[in-house]
């Protein structure tokens, strides 16, 4: 007995094997890096309200489709101790659609090590609520042999969802404009969840580790900086996916940003920051609104079935003057 379904069904299988290894990853990840890694809440002490909108496979229907709103606020005082943020997430591929809603929370101290006497090691913790929705309306059988009497139901989940994460800056969150070196590490989806799709198959989550580091170096007088970076997510007993990147930044005035990742996609992201001397000034006050696109490509063998994809930043940084 056959089942045959509209092919972007068996795609979008696929890239649930590839999700299960290997969580959905942005080359924005320092502007939104809280999701990912708690204790990077509030990185560099400033009020930040941002929203991204991420579409892969452009020209596919049921490509995957990400959406997130983040607020993320610092305690601030001469040092500042605690950071806490929040966030929702949707994510949407073929029949599979997630919504997260998290809390996150970051614990800082100085530490003074290797010699940095403004350094800090940030403790983060994440907390939330996953539901996962499968609705199988969005599958298109073509091929449907007499006798066949599998039914596809919707399926609902909804899971708690803790992530544990440790950030190391080599200067005071306040020096965003020294030159310097950070490293983090995550553990993500500490309590597994699974939702059954079709008949007797599951979606399974799976716990990752996230591991994360570079180097922001300013030229001698410089308003500008270079920021190479790598990230790696792992899985136990499955491949480890690393991104590689560099980024270029005039203060206050614009980024690019390159790289690729072992999963075959390769991109690139721009973007332009107005603040209060900008054509923008009226409305930017104090604070900075930052607004960026990035598109990707893949070079793997999927190449052929998914175009350009595309993502849309934005967020705006309140004034952050100690109260």
């Amino acid at each position: 007995m056959k089942l045959k379904i509209w092919p972007a069904f068996f795609l979008y299988m696929l890239i649930n094997e590839i999700e299960a290894q290997q969580l959905t990853q942005w080359s924005s990840f320092y502007e939104n890096g809280f999701m990912q890694n708690p204790a990077l809440t509030a990185r560099w002490n400033t009020w930040e309200l941002s929203t991204t909108y991420k579409k892969e496979w452009t020209g596919f229907d049921g490509g995957p489709e990400v959406g997130t709103i983040g607020f993320q606020y610092p305690f601030i005082r001469r040092f500042t101790r605690m950071t806490m943020g929040a966030y929702v997430s949707y994510d949407r591929v073929g029949p599979l659609n997630t919504i997260n809603y998290a809390l996150t929370y970051a614990y800082k101290i100085r530490t003074k090590w290797f010699g940095n006497r403004d350094d800090v090691l940030s403790f983060g913790l994440k907390g939330g609520l996953v539901n996962y929705r499968f609705d199988p309306t969005t599958l298109r059988p073509y091929d449907k042999p007499e006798g066949n009497n599998i039914v596809l139901t919707q399926q609902t989940t909804i899971t708690p969802d803790i992530v544990g994460g440790i950030f190391y800056n080599s200067v005071s969150d306040f020096y965003s404009f020294k030159s310097h070196y950070f490293m983090g590490l995550a553990l993500t989806n500490i309590m597994s969840s699974s939702i059954n799709s079709l008949p007797n198959e599951f979606i399974n989550t799976v716990p990752h580790v996230f591991i994360h580091g570079g180097y922001r170096y300013f030229p001698w007088r410089a308003k500008y900086y270079f920021e190479p970076s790598l990230f790696i997510s792992y899985t136990y007993q499955r491949p480890f996916n690393a991104m590689a990147s560099c980024r270029f930044e005039m203060l206050d005035k614009f980024w690019l940003n390159s790289g690729g990742s072992t999963n075959g996609e390769v991109f690139f992201q721009t973007g332009v920051i107005f603040d209060k001397k900008s054509i923008l000034g009226s409305l930017v006050k104090d604070g900075l609104l930052r607004m960026g696109v990035k598109a990707d490509y893949s070079l793997s063998s999927l190449r052929r079935y998914s175009g350009i994809g595309y993502e849309f930043y934005m967020a705006y940084l309140f004034s952050n003057e100690p109260y």
